[in-house]
């Protein structure tokens, strides 16, 4: 971790964050970005940056000196706060770019009480706490001087209800983002002022809104860095044969024109197909694993046709299938010997 970098924004923690909640979210990252874990070519920088700024919270003297040598606006402001909250998308959105909506809870100032959070009537008006009695009842019918009202029983100003005496309510705001193409899971979008304040500081500067990606488990696709992964299943018949097979992609679908009897792996790469790379290099390539399928049955008639191939295989199985011919040659020989 660098000098500049914020302990806080590495670990996505506010600055009153109890012990607790800074290891939680330590183990998060951490589990995150450990190169053993996270293939990505950025995951060991991250994550030394990770421990670099877990290691600064455990040291309290190190972590003070930080603090104090941070610039503040002014003596008595206090810093903006960064939050860092998640940002789900489907692989294609990834892919391809998208607008997407946060809704963000932010607090305002009452406008009943103007942020007293008091209320002031035009006459008085029984104490809520002992009903305008003066005294409460506690344990064993014990009684003693509401310390609401003093003992008066009435009042002028009473907690603002709208606001339950805060000064403060919450409302949503809903944010509209642009996605750009090509972030993967961990990487982080940076909206500059958009955190929200907390309540007492609604003249304070705000922090900047961190939106962490997450993707989405994608019912064909499986990313490895930045080429997409996908097994697509094909009759046996369909193999042997060759021809066209429709296969899938983040935009829509292509084709894969197939040999007969292709030799396994049943492994083919479409160059470019893959994922899209921010930094300008080329995208990642689809990567198609066939899967023979054998069907559940035959028909009778089906029959006959198979026995007549599987006779005319048997007569040139040197060439066209030497694995079977060898193993056959095997099984005369333990016939022999016996």
């Amino acid at each position: 971790m660098t000098n500049c970098d914020d302990p806080f924004s590495v670990l996505g923690v506010h600055r009153e964050a109890s012990p607790e909640e800074v290891r939680r979210a330590y183990r998060r990252l951490a589990m995150q970005w450990h190169p053993d874990r996270n293939p990505s070519d950025r995951a060991e920088a991250e994550f030394k940056r990770v421990h670099a700024a877990y290691q600064l919270f455990l040291d309290p003297q190190r972590l003070a000196e930080w603090l104090q040598s941070q610039p503040n606006e002014t003596n008595d402001a206090s810093p903006p706060e960064d939050l860092l909250q998640p940002l789900t998308l489907t692989l294609e959105e990834a892919a391809q770019g998208c607008r997407k909506t946060v809704d963000l809870v932010h607090s305002v100032l009452c406008a009943s009480c103007v942020g007293g959070g008091k209320r002031r009537h035009d006459h008085l008006v029984p104490c809520p706490r002992c009903s305008g009695c003066g005294r409460v009842v506690h344990e064993r019918g014990r009684t003693s001087r509401c310390d609401v009202c003093a003992g008066r029983g009435y009042l002028r100003e009473t907690a603002c209800g709208d606001c339950a005496g805060s000064g403060w309510h919450q409302e949503m705001r809903t944010l509209s983002v642009t996605v750009p193409p090509g972030l993967v899971e961990g990487e982080r979008l940076r909206l500059a002022g958009q955190a929200p304040r907390p309540p007492g500081h609604q003249g304070a500067k705000a922090g900047d809104l961190f939106l962490e990606i997450r993707l989405e488990r994608h019912p064909l696709f499986v990313l490895r860095e930045r080429d997409v992964h996908c097994e697509v299943p094909v009759s046996v018949f369909r193999l042997l044969c060759g021809g066209r097979v429709e296969v899938p992609t983040l935009s829509g679908s292509a084709v894969l024109d197939l040999d007969p009897c292709p030799r396994p792996p049943l492994e083919y790469r479409l160059p470019g197909q893959g994922f899209p790379d921010q930094r300008g290099r080329a995208a990642g390539d689809l990567v198609v694993h066939l899967q023979g399928i054998f069907p559940l049955g035959v028909e009778t008639e089906e029959t006959a046709l198979l026995e007549w191939l599987d006779q005319r295989l048997a007569g040139d199985l040197d060439r066209r299938a030497p694995s079977l011919a060898a193993w056959k040659e095997k099984m005369r020989q333990r016939r022999a010997s016996s």
